[in-house]
């Protein structure tokens, strides 16, 4: 029975050999062109311009936000409990109406970077099916999925020059609600 098995699967890795040699198969490094291509580039300049510009605005509403706790407590001892109560809630109100907004610019400004990025990837994978097509490849497998491989097999260059050609500029789309 033991040597049934042996001999049945010998005749499986024979007969399935000329499938193994026939497969063409190529290697791309994906997170380098996610990281090095000029739309990936316009993506980071733009996300840390509108960063900037957000860091920005906090910084203007946290200094509106200091003088009005300093008014309060400079006005603690000459006026009312109730008047002061009063500045006191639209001050706390004032502060977690600051922290929404910042909260929801951060969000919506992740949002637009991955929504970008998503479509990189969409065009990169266009991209990459394209030269495997035109190149015969029946299989491109990430390289980060590699361990080891010659360099006739890696596609990343060629890549990249064709993605950078098809799409130089994602613009972020960072719509926020109002």
């Amino acid at each position: 029975m033991r040597i049934f098995g042996l001999l049945f699967a010998l005749v499986i890795l024979v007969a399935s050999a000329p499938v193994f040699a026939a497969t063409s198969v190529a290697v791309v490094d994906v997170v380098r062109i996610l990281s090095a291509s000029e739309a990936a580039l316009s993506i980071e300049t733009q996300r840390e311009e509108l960063r900037s510009g957000f860091l920005a605005d906090i910084s203007e509403t946290e200094q509106v936000l200091r003088r009005e706790e300093q008014n309060l407590a400079e006005i603690i001892k000459s006026t009312n409990q109730e008047e002061y109560a009063k500045k006191r809630r639209t001050y706390e109100e004032n502060l977690m109406s600051a922290r929404k907004k910042s909260q929801e610019k951060k969000r919506v400004l992740e949002e637009a970077s991955n929504k970008a990025m998503d479509y990189l990837r969409d065009q990169l994978y266009g991209v990459v099916q394209e030269i495997a097509t035109e190149r015969g490849y029946d299989l491109v497998i990430s390289s980060k999925d590699v361990i080891a491989g010659g360099k006739s097999l890696d596609i990343t260059e060629e890549t990249l020059k064709r993605l950078n050609e098809r799409i130089k500029k994602i613009p972020l789309k960072t719509e926020e609600k109002k």
